[in-house]
């Protein structure tokens, strides 16, 4: 019974931390300056331990969500929950590997990560992000379409997640990669906000 009131606790935390993340640090850092000079930046520090934080928040309360759907979710269920905490996990480990060495490449190294990101194509730390976001993405979109099959939560709940995860591309290209972001964001993080509020609610009860 604890564990699962932290899960719903963990997952409304990481859903108000995305908005925080997306709303307040990323339109303050200064996309003006090199590449490798606004990764060296304490802004970009904070926002990467912060985005860290939120998604590891998101995979540890995941089982809890899953466990209280586990028994009318199916089989579907069961691999859509795998996906989300696969995703989680990676995305987790990826944000974690650039707040202790991406940061610290850009200070002490910022000509190499300037040269890592002028190279034509694809090099293996963007196939790597590429795959994170990907499973993440995914994931979560089938959990969320999991819930709706399961009825455990409300349909808003899966309404919000499905709908930001499909907002932020959309508004980025319609309005601008960060305010399309921001606002993509808030409807996902509150998709986030009111999984955990609701699963605590019912736990509860």
């Amino acid at each position: 019974m604890k564990s699962s009131s932290l899960s719903g606790l963990a997952i409304a935390l990481g859903g108000a931390l995305l908005i925080i993340v997306n709303a307040v640090f990323t339109p303050m850092l200064d996309t003006t300056v090199p590449f490798p000079q606004m990764m060296a930046s304490d802004t970009y520090l904070w926002r990467l331990s912060l985005a860290s934080l939120t998604v590891f928040l998101l995979m540890v309360g995941s089982p809890g969500i899953y466990a209280a759907q586990s028994g009318r979710s199916g089989l579907f269920g069961k691999i859509a929950f795998s996906l989300a905490f696969l995703g989680s996990a990676l995305l987790f480990a990826h944000e974690w590997g650039q707040v202790f060495f991406i940061h610290s490449m850009a200070l002490a190294a910022p000509d190499a990560l300037q040269a890592m990101e002028d190279a034509p194509g694809l090099n293996a730390y963007d196939l790597e992000s590429i795959i994170v976001v990907v499973t993440f993405t995914i994931g979560w979109i089938f959990f969320a379409i999991s819930m709706l099959f399961a009825r455990v939560y409300t349909r808003m709940v899966s309404v919000l997640i499905i709908a930001g995860f499909f907002a932020i591309p959309l508004l980025s290209a319609l309005i601008s990669p960060m305010w399309g972001g921001v606002l993509g964001n808030a409807v996902l993080g509150s998709g986030f906000i009111l999984l955990g509020l609701e699963h605590l609610r019912k736990r509860n009860n």
